[in-house]
């Protein structure tokens, strides 16, 4: 009898512990609204356009820099996922971020050089370098450990647009903390794993951000 109500009050704490239906389906939104591809559109375009005296011209780079930076490399990924090579739009399994990892540092370095031959801001080119050496660090960690891409990339744009802007972006910061819940709740990471994703992303914008005088 008390082995029996001893497994009924695990299965219960158990079940405490489990996300409810609501909650998931909130952390699925916000892990989709605030992953790497959708965020950083606005982050691009709020970078080019700070101080830019030429906006048409500015968004035109945001566009180039867009595409090196999140549209080759999300159609890298939706190829692997439709010829069954890479499981999701996340590249979930550790084992399967090599080949992406490698193929968005090559696109990032190529539109590196491309702002560099057309004399494009040098915040976007910033942001491109940021990335390649984040990037880097990224790939290498996931050779043992998998840590949040989401919250490092959400980190990074906090960290620039406030480098950038000032205090009226340090609300940014609140969606990192939003992204890194949803990725605990969906399972998809653990805390340690989106906190350093967090830690060393924004430790890593300061640092180049200073190097490069922004």
């Amino acid at each position: 009898m008390q082995d029996h109500l001893a497994i009924s009050t695990d299965q219960e704490t158990i079940s405490e512990l489990q996300p409810k239906p609501f909650q998931l389906r909130i952390a699925r939104y916000v892990s989709n609204i605030l992953a790497p591809a959708p965020i950083s559109l606005p982050f691009i375009v709020l970078v080019a356009l700070y101080h830019a005296k030429n906006k048409p011209l500015a968004l035109l780079y945001a566009l180039i820099t867009l595409f090196f930076l999140s549209v080759g490399p999300l159609i890298y990924v939706l190829i692997g996922v439709r010829l069954g090579k890479i499981s999701d739009v996340d590249v979930s399994r550790r084992n399967e971020r090599a080949g992406p990892f490698l193929f968005g540092i090559t696109s990032v370095l190529a539109g590196w050089l491309a702002l560099i031959l057309l004399q494009a801001p040098a915040n976007l080119q910033t942001v491109l370098i940021i990335t390649v050496v984040s990037g880097i660090l990224m790939m290498l960690t996931t050779l043992w450990w998998k840590i949040s891409i989401h919250a490092s990339s959400m980190g990074g744009a906090a960290t620039v647009l406030t480098a950038l802007y000032g205090g009226v972006m340090l609300p940014t910061f609140l969606l990192l903390i939003l992204v890194s819940w949803s990725r605990v709740v969906l399972r998809r990471h653990t805390v340690l794993q989106v906190v350093a994703g967090s830690l060393v992303s924004v430790a890593l914008s300061l640092l180049i951000l200073k190097i490069r005088g922004v």
